[in-house]
């Protein structure tokens, strides 16, 4: 299917497709994984760690999630704390404590010390390298040519990156490691105020779909579940102070959004219908079928239909981002800045948010607008785990401005984002040409050029 008709932009980074739970370590050929980057599902999955990463001491690592683009059940945390989990995951868990169950698992794998011994076990540090750098450059979206300064698909909302990487090796947790997991999720779900029934239910979930040969998740067929280990854990969070305690309506709603955008972003036309029929009338139903038809080509349509979602829910920021995006893609990014400025007004920390802001406000040009991007995009790159594709607006609202050094600061720095060091060093020499020597924009310069 086109670019054009899926409404995505496809970014190059480097990144590692990891199972980590495999029953022995078996080599692979090179693999791709693509990225999805949106607020809201990140936000989502960031409300429920949150806690759970608390309970574990381990919230100082500050972790960042990627939502992989794979429909199959499956997540899984690397050695720096950042979780990936495939977007199939977030469409199959029915409530949202058994994606807590999910979380919690992952960050008992981290605190545990799992992972550490998982590299003193074999020979993956070339396998961890890749990881690092893949959580450096992240979604970059700031990089070709051809790509500066278009919107080119859902650049902001829903942008997915892809690269294919040869992994050294697929490892497994031990046994022990996996009963250990299990009980230390049991705890922090405990100590985060939340049941572990979760546990229970995707683990039953996932040997129902087993016993029926149900898909091909790697979840499931490297981290295979016998029936002593759901017992225990079933007895286990049974006997827990907190199992009959229950999500908020808040949480539910918040899930039921995002499996919503998800489906109607990343499933066929067909399918969302079948999902969210034309006789649900719900919030959730209508969102994704705005949803889809965007994407489907009726921009339009979807577009006329934004207002009546956002009348019925005006403190929801990812309606009003929704709208924005769409008017920028069809070309009226001054009408997109309204709806945008009230998308970050409500999640003023969401830096994907703040970055379509800045690229309307590029898109509509002028001076005032030009200067108010200016500081969105710097705001937003300093705050992004990826901010490869802030870079690049930001570049080309200085060049509009005239800011010659700024422009080749920026752009170098996108440079570097998408791992072009030559590019980044070329550019960050132009800089220091045209800034005043001393400046801290200068002496930014001068550290990527010192870069080896």
């Amino acid at each position: 299917m086109s670019l054009k008709n899926r409404h995505l932009t496809w970014l190059k980074a480097i990144c590692l497709v990891a199972a980590l739970w495999l029953v022995a370590a078996v080599p692979v050929q090179a693999q791709q994984i693509r990225i999805i980057r949106d607020s809201e599902v990140e936000r989502l999955i960031r409300d429920l760690m949150q806690p759970l990463l608390e309970a574990a001491g381990v919230a100082q690592r500050n972790p960042r999630i990627f939502i992989v683009q794979d429909r199959r059940f499956n997540a899984f945390v690397v050695e720096t704390g950042d979780l990936f989990i495939n977007y199939g995951t977030l469409l199959e868990v029915e409530t949202p404590n058994a994606l807590e169950a999910i979380l919690a698992h992952e960050i008992s794998h981290l605190a545990g010390g799992h992972l550490a011994r998982l590299r003193q076990q074999a020979d993956v540090n070339a396998t961890l390298q890749i990881v690092a750098l893949a959580l450096g450059v992240g979604a970059s979206a700031a990089a070709s040519a051809s790509g500066v300064g278009q919107v080119g698909g859902l650049a902001s909302a829903f942008i997915l990156a892809s690269q294919s990487v040869g992994a050294n090796a697929l490892m497994a947790y031990r046994r022990s490691e996996e009963s250990a997991a299990d009980a230390m999720a049991i705890q922090l779900l405990e100590r985060a105020g939340s049941s572990p029934r979760g546990l229970v239910d995707v683990l039953n979930l996932l040997n129902q779909n087993s016993a029926l040969g149900v898909g091909a998740s790697p979840y499931l067929s490297s981290h295979p579940i016998p029936s002593e280990r759901l017992n225990q854990v079933t007895q286990t969070a049974r006997a827990s102070r907190t199992w009959n305690n229950s999500d908020s309506q808040a949480e539910i709603r918040q899930l039921q959004f995002v499996q919503a955008k998800i489906t109607g972003f990343m499933e066929s036309q067909q399918t969302t219908i079948n999902r969210y029929p034309n006789a649900d009338r719900s919030l959730a139903a209508r969102y994704a079928r705005v949803i889809t038809a965007y994407k489907s080509g009726a921009g339009i349509s979807a577009v006329q239909q934004m207002p009546n979602l956002i009348a019925e829910s005006p403190n929801n920021p990812w309606f009003h981002e929704l709208y924005g995006q769409m008017l920028l893609e069809t070309g009226r990014p001054d009408l997109a800045i309204n709806a945008l400025e009230r998308a970050v007004q409500l999640a003023p920390n969401e830096p994907l948010t703040r970055q379509m802001l800045g690229h309307a406000l590029v898109e509509a040009g002028g001076a005032a607008n030009l200067e108010r991007a200016v500081e969105q995009l710097s705001r937003a790159t300093r705050e992004s785990q990826s901010p490869g594709s802030g870079y690049a607006l930001l570049s080309r609202a200085y060049a509009a401005l005239g800011r010659q050094g700024e422009a080749s600061l920026a752009a170098a720095e996108a440079a570097l984002a998408r791992g072009d060091k030559g590019t980044a060093l070329g550019l960050a020499r132009q800089a220091q040409q045209n800034l005043s020597e001393g400046t801290p924009a200068w002496l930014r310069a001068g550290d990527i050029l010192s870069i080896q």
